[in-house]
């Protein structure tokens, strides 16, 4: 297989050398780059589809969201949502489909069976940031393959000394994130202590430790800092906590693990005072559906969804056409970092190829990289996007605390009782 595809790649080459299409700088370029390594190419034949993946964890919300997403993006390549796809530079748009399990094994497991498609251009995902770091960012990068989150929140994903160079997120930063849940919980509900629950992963942990440190940066005070697993019982975390009660809780946490540990809080006598607050993973309909009225109090931290009501597009053509495909609303916040994530994609696709005689197409996989490092004040669904070279689209974030049973993913017209704006170079300390 490896060997047609060689000889194919340089039968391209060469067509590229003397047909005289497209301009000559680019032909040059894609001839130099696609001879590299066996990697660095993908020759498109005429009719043939441009493939690339999704790797999510398709039992949650956020995943769930997100593949639905990607769904829509491919549907809107011709301009409507007419549940027919469109293509894209005259090429139908092949989405291979593989899940996550947010683990780091899943992630790499799931990352090598997309590989499996020598042609695969580029991978939407991970859900959970447990599955990208070191694990199907690192897989994906060793082959030259682009990936975009929608939903990897984790700084450790975008730091410069550890970030994979062909990853990419179009979701906020953590550190905004943990930045606003401290000013609320210091500011807004005048707590003075804290306490925190994560699982020891990627995202959670991480997200904790962002929130515990702007919380001491506050003047706040973090009683415990405690640890579950995303699959067993909370109660060695929740009895850490009632030993010593704090005023507010953090649950950067995933289901099921949220509606278990907040479950496990209500039940607690010496928590009765401790007020909750859950993170954007456990914003979806599952927790309150599982606690009922017990959930009624319960935070929420997550993307400020009054922002994407006030978007024209998303208003009076996106949600109309998710609700006719799906029958509900998006379940989940990252339904539009998703689908712009693939709108940026096919954007760098557009920019990296290069037209062949005939028809194909010569897709340089690191053009596409250098494609999506080109993007400058993109106004997309999720917000305006600048892609840096450590990964990070979304420069700011407007986070919101929803306070339940009002959350958006319950109630489309839910109100949040804080919103704040924070760039990343803010919560940096470089701006």
């Amino acid at each position: 297989m490896i060997g047609r595809i060689g000889t194919a790649l340089a039968a391209a080459v060469a067509a590229i050398a003397l047909a005289g299409c497209g301009t000559p700088s680019a032909e040059r370029a894609a001839q130099q780059e696609c001879a590299r390594s066996k990697d660095a190419c993908v020759l498109v034949g005429v009719g043939r589809p441009i493939y690339f993946g999704t790797l999510l964890l398709e039992t949650d919300p956020s995943g769930i969201d997100a593949k639905r997403s990607v769904a829509m993006a491919v549907d809107y390549l011709d301009g409507a949502f007419d549940g027919i796809d469109g293509e894209l530079l005259g090429h139908p748009v092949a989405v291979l489909a593989e899940a996550e399990d947010c683990t780091p094994k899943g992630g790499i497991a799931g990352a090598k069976r997309l590989l499996l498609e020598p042609d695969l251009v580029a991978v939407i995902g991970t859900t959970c940031s447990a599955a990208a770091a070191d694990a199907a960012a690192t897989e994906l990068s060793r082959r030259s393959v682009l990936m975009i989150s929608p939903s990897n929140t984790s700084p450790k994903l975008t730091d410069p000394a550890l970030h994979e160079r062909f990853y990419f997120r179009t979701t906020f930063n953590d550190l905004i994130q943990g930045a606003v849940v401290a000013r609320f919980a210091r500011n807004e509900l005048g707590a003075r202590t804290a306490g925190v629950i994560s699982v020891p992963d990627a995202y959670s942990k991480v997200l904790g430790d962002a929130f515990a440190k702007a919380f001491w940066g506050a003047q706040g005070r973090v009683t415990t800092r405690a640890s579950m697993t995303l699959e067993g019982s909370p109660a060695a975390a929740v009895a850490a906590l009632a030993a010593n009660p704090p005023q507010v809780a953090f649950l950067p946490l995933f289901e099921p693990a949220c509606s278990r540990a907040v479950s496990a809080i209500k039940a607690t006598p010496a928590l009765a005072r401790t007020r909750i607050i859950v993170s954007e993973a456990c914003q979806s309909p599952i927790l309150p559906r599982t606690l009922g009225r017990a959930a009624n109090g319960v935070y929420t931290s997550g993307p400020d969804a009054s922002d994407l009501r006030q978007d024209a597009f998303y208003r009076d053509a996106y949600l109309p056409a998710y609700r006719r495909a799906y029958g509900e609303v998006p379940p989940s916040v990252f339904h539009a970092p998703a689908f712009d994530a693939v709108n940026l994609l096919f954007g760098a696709i557009r920019r990296a190829s290069v037209r062949l005689p005939g028809g194909a197409l010569l897709i340089d996989r690191a053009q596409v990289r250098r494609a999506l490092l080109d993007v400058q004040g993109y106004r997309g669904l999720s917000g305006t996007l600048t892609c840096t070279s450590t990964g990070d689209c979304a420069q700011s974030a407007r986070i919101a605390v929803y306070r339940a049973p009002s959350w958006p993913a319950v109630n489309p017209k839910a109100r949040p009782v804080f919103s704040q704006s924070l760039t990343l170079a803010e919560v940096l300390g470089q701006g």
